[in-house]
């Protein structure tokens, strides 16, 4: 063979050999891409996004949401998991939700766990009075009875005084154990009479229980005659 022929096949050897290799190259990086594709994909999870623009105020609806793959590398820990979307329907939104973004626990106001501003009925302030005859009603006495409330004390006007409020709820009762101990009752108190509890408060306290089918009665008429001990003389 001569030195032309030798430096041809020599050319052409190494030619070959330059396929093989990177032929060999792709099949390892295709198969490689393929297995990293394929795990990728068995490592995800179904997140809960938007299915449509939502602004914030907006109270969530099962409409409102969808399921996403997302790789789990990439997932946020206060983002919800399909498992958890029944936590999100009915809470508010406290921001704007974008369509297909995932929703976050950071931008839900969360009624359940919210404070005391947020479980209040429209229109009602919690006003929390100490009382000291509350054991009297032998811890029966729950949330949500109806109560009516009389102060009694000489900074009235009028001298010694009643001053009255019939149906006040209770909103929470503090401090009771079985019909002992300190007590403390928060009440729900429409606007109109926060001023005039308020300046009444300080005075003695009574707790009157109401029946839940109990009529309106006077029975905290300031005109009405009170009982009380005549004098008396010994003979």
């Amino acid at each position: 063979m001569s030195k032309k022929a030798k430096g041809i096949f020599a050319v052409i050897f190494s030619l070959i050999i330059s396929l093989i290799t990177v032929f060999m190259i792709n099949e390892y990086l295709n198969t490689e891409t393929q297995r990293r594709m394929e795990q990728a994909s068995a490592d995800t999870h179904s997140v809960v996004v938007f299915a449509n623009d939502l602004t914030a105020g907006t109270i969530v609806s099962a409409k409102d949401l969808l399921v996403r793959q997302y790789p789990s590398h990439l997932i946020n820990h206060n983002w919800f998991l399909q498992n958890e979307a029944g936590l999100i329907i009915g809470q508010e939104l406290r921001v704007d939700g974008g369509k297909g973004e995932p929703v976050s626990k950071r931008g839900l106001l969360n009624q359940q766990n919210s404070g005391l501003s947020r479980q209040l009925p429209d229109g009602h302030y919690a006003i929390t009075v100490s009382t000291d005859n509350l054991g009297l009603h032998n811890a029966l006495l729950k949330p949500g009875d109806v109560v009516d409330i009389a102060f009694v004390g000489e900074h009235f006007e009028s001298g010694i005084a009643t001053e009255s409020f019939e149906n006040i709820e209770v909103f929470d009762i503090h401090g009771l154990n079985d019909g002992y101990g300190s007590y403390a009752l928060t009440l729900l108190i429409k606007p109109d009479d926060v001023d005039e509890f308020t300046r009444a408060m300080g005075s003695g306290m009574l707790v009157w229980a109401r029946s839940s089918s109990s009529s309106r009665k006077d029975v905290w008429n300031t005109e009405s005659l009170t009982s009380k001990v005549m004098s008396w003389t010994a003979y």
